[in-house]
């Protein structure tokens, strides 16, 4: 996929993928954008470069339109002015049923741990986000287009000082079920009766990582996804690119509740990694350093799932430049207290 880090033997690669589907559909928008794009960066054929972003515009590519490009980075690196936080974002997404007949297989937590979470932030003695800057989607809510929009809208909002908090808790599928090694997130819309039918309706998340390094320029980014769920064997948790693309830039931190070769486990109620984190923000008031708030949740979800006599560790990864978090600090304060 293309990134920031792409090099021109790559780039010329994607230009035939690129060609090939527009030999098939040539009225596809973000494959005219894209094309253009990836001349552009490698400096080549300004003539096509021109007919190219002349058929973005005629066709409308969405990509177009909301300025995507996956060779500029939103935050490159972390600036000296992050003293205070400034405004605080959330986008917090669970789906425990699917589109009847054609969805996914149901699950049991994500909606009720997506709940609870986002009322935790909300809560004005712990989490101190704005509750009409917390955008909550759980089930028929949680379409793909309600997803991008809510991800878009909070990216081409938040500012340098701001912190952003995205929070996801779905099915998640493999990236060696698809020709291209893309993994995706199913959403409540989302058509699994074919491979075809999911590439046309699921979330890939390329875009999700797309929107939040190109597009993002909060400094302060939190990424949290719970998508590998015990019992499910579609479920994928997050893959080692995945990460690398969701990490760059600066100033993001990932936090995954699992190791990539293992399963989230839950009780009746909540997720193992979803109870811990709230409880261990509630505890703390919201005013904990994020890596601190981490290895308490990665202890606790560890003896958790080894009474169960099963493993599970959940994970944290972030940019090579990036400050220290608390995610219960409220707007105005220090950037790492409360």
């Amino acid at each position: 996929m293309l990134s920031v880090r792409s090099t021109p033997a790559q780039i010329n690669r994607a230009i035939g993928f690129i060609k090939r589907s527009l030999d098939q559909y040539a009225g596809f928008g973000d494959a005219h954008y894209y094309r253009y794009l990836c001349l552009r960066r490698i400096n080549q054929e300004p003539g096509v470069q021109a007919r190219s972003l002349e058929a973005a515009q005629r066709y409308g590519s969405e990509a177009l339109d909301n300025k995507r490009d996956p060779f500029t980075l939103a935050v490159p690196k972390i600036y000296d002015n992050l003293v205070t936080v400034g405004q605080k974002w959330a986008l917090v997404v669970g789906i425990s049923r699917f589109q009847p007949e054609i969805g996914a297989p149901r699950l049991g937590c994500p909606a009720a741990d997506a709940d609870v979470f986002a009322k935790l932030l909300t809560d004005p003695e712990i989490g101190r986000f704005p509750k009409d800057q917390v955008f909550l989607l759980t089930d028929q809510g949680a379409t793909t287009a309600s997803i991008k929009a809510r991800l878009n809208r909070i990216a081409t909002r938040a500012k340098s000082e701001d912190v952003v908090v995205v929070y996801v808790s779905s099915h998640g599928s493999s990236r060696s079920d698809d020709i291209r090694q893309v993994s995706y997130i199913y959403t409540y819309d989302t058509d699994v009766t074919s491979k075809d039918q999911m590439f046309g309706t699921a979330l890939p998340m390329v875009e999700v990582s797309g929107i939040v390094s190109t597009r993002c320029l909060a400094q302060r980014t939190v990424l949290i996804f719970d998508t590998c769920h015990s019992g499910e064997t579609i479920a994928q948790n997050l893959s080692g690119d995945d990460v690398d693309r969701l990490r760059e830039g600066a100033g993001r931190y990932i936090l995954s509740s699992c190791q990539a070769n293992q399963k989230s486990y839950e009780d009746a109620e909540h997720g193992f990694f979803t109870a811990s984190l709230v409880d261990v923000l509630r505890e703390r008031k919201g005013c904990v350093r994020l890596n601190d708030l981490f290895r308490q949740v990665q202890s606790e979800v560890r003896a958790k799932a080894a009474n169960m006599h099963k493993d599970q560790a959940p994970a944290i990864f972030k940019s090579e430049n990036a400050s220290e978090i608390v995610l219960g600090a409220a707007a105005g304060a220090s950037g790492d207290h409360c």
